[in-house]
């Protein structure tokens, strides 16, 4: 089949995908999952003002973009509506900013979008991974430019990042590695990064009610019942050891009360309470989930990017062991495998693949830049297209089963 055929193939499976998509996740019930948070947070901003809302922890951000339209439109209206903008406006970034032209491009991006799903949902994952994936694809292009480059845009979807989600202190590798690179290259004008920079006081000054009650930025938190004691990370430590042990099925967690139960039926002790914890308080578990979850990772993220993420971390291997030496070339490949391993190595129970969408987007973009510099054979392109192709009729047949 010729490459053109194969590549309308893919945007027409692409498109059918992404129509049903939006019928199949925009339908789904109101205040699922995370999304009720989002909508108490509307109603705190509200009914208790701007300043009680900080004060009590919200993605400010976020709540910043989603207030105004949840004035005229229902709050989960206003929050979907807002992520599906914020979706596509990354798109225009692409394609505005960054000038790829290329829809094969476009068409691996909304497959992606199609088949997660939660960027149709009313949380803030959205807007997190937007300023991430900005921040990422901007340091790939810093690094690889030959004249000292705009920090505008890389600072700008770092601001937007750090103050969205605590999720971003997970991202500290790669963003120190960024940071190093950049500066060890000097191939950056500082001085770009003034916008940026205003924005993060603005947006510091706004923290202000949080920074003064709590000593911390505001973020959104997802408490358990203030009639426990019980932490989130004893009850996802409790899930493994119950999945481990065949009571309950992967994927799944024990409520808070049997957790209650346990700690009371075997000690205090008897569960690690924090991450950090978790981390030395079976080593030799924590080895096995490592494995188990990298794998995992590998095998559920070629369900949300078919053959992209095999074809970057094989690139990424080969080229490394054939030079013997790591180029700032491979700054995109390397996030993606250094988050895999981070999450696979801190989280005990299973790894969600949302908080890995940010250095997915970045595969799916480092994808394009191998393909358009004619890095990788372009039989590995072709067959990523025709697997993707068959994963959209795959999804199709999914959600159509389940209307």
């Amino acid at each position: 089949m010729k490459t053109k055929y194969i590549s309308y193939l893919l945007r027409v499976a692409v498109l059918a995908y992404l129509l049903l998509s939006f019928y199949y996740f925009l339908g789904k019930p109101v205040g699922g999952g995370d999304e009720a948070l989002f909508i108490a947070d509307l109603e705190l901003i509200r009914t208790s003002g701007w300043s009680a809302a900080i004060e009590k922890g919200i993605s400010l951000p976020y709540m910043m973009l989603a207030y105004p339209l949840s004035l005229v439109f229902e709050p989960f209206v206003a929050l979907r509506g807002i992520n599906i903008l914020l979706f596509f406006g990354l798109l225009i970034y692409f394609f505005r900013i960054r000038k790829i032209k290329d829809l094969d491009f476009y068409a691996l991006l909304l497959f992606f979008f199609s088949t997660v799903g939660y960027f149709m949902a009313g949380t803030n994952d959205t807007l997190f991974v937007a300023g991430l994936v900005i921040f990422l694809v901007e340091t790939h292009r810093v690094l690889e430019g030959t004249e000292k480059a705009s920090l505008f845009w890389w600072g700008l979807g770092f601001v937007i990042a750090f103050f969205t989600r605590e999720l971003i202190l997970v991202f500290a590798p790669v963003i120190v590695l960024a940071l190093f690179l950049i500066l060890k290259l000097k191939k950056a004008r500082l001085r770009t990064l003034s916008v940026p920079l205003i924005v993060a006081v603005v947006l510091v000054l706004l923290n202000l009610p949080s920074l003064s009650e709590n000593g911390s930025l505001s973020y959104d938190k997802k408490l358990p019942p203030e009639t426990t004691e019980v932490t989130w990370a004893q009850r996802q430590y409790y899930a493994q050891l119950l999945v481990n042990q065949g009571k309950i099925p992967n994927y799944n967690h024990p409520n808070w009360k049997q957790t209650e139960t346990y700690l009371k039926t075997h000690g205090q002790d008897a569960l690690p309470r924090t991450v950090g914890d978790a981390l030395f308080f079976d080593p030799g578990l924590t080895v096995k989930e490592f494995f188990k979850d990298f794998l995992d990772i590998v095998i559920y993220g070629g369900r949300q990017l078919a053959l992209v993420l095999p074809i970057i971390l094989l690139y990424l291997l080969i080229t490394w062991f054939k030079g013997r030496r790591w180029s700032a070339h491979l700054f995109v490949p390397t996030a993606v495998l250094v988050m895999m391993c981070v999450f696979a190595l801190i989280i005990i129970s299973f790894v969600e693949l949302r908080w890995l969408a940010p250095v997915f987007i970045a595969a799916i973009f480092y994808f394009y830049v191998l393909k358009h510099q004619s890095r990788i054979p372009k039989l590995l392109v072709q067959a990523n297209y025709l697997f993707t192709s068959l994963l959209c009729l795959y999804g199709m047949y999914g959600m159509i089963t389940k209307l």
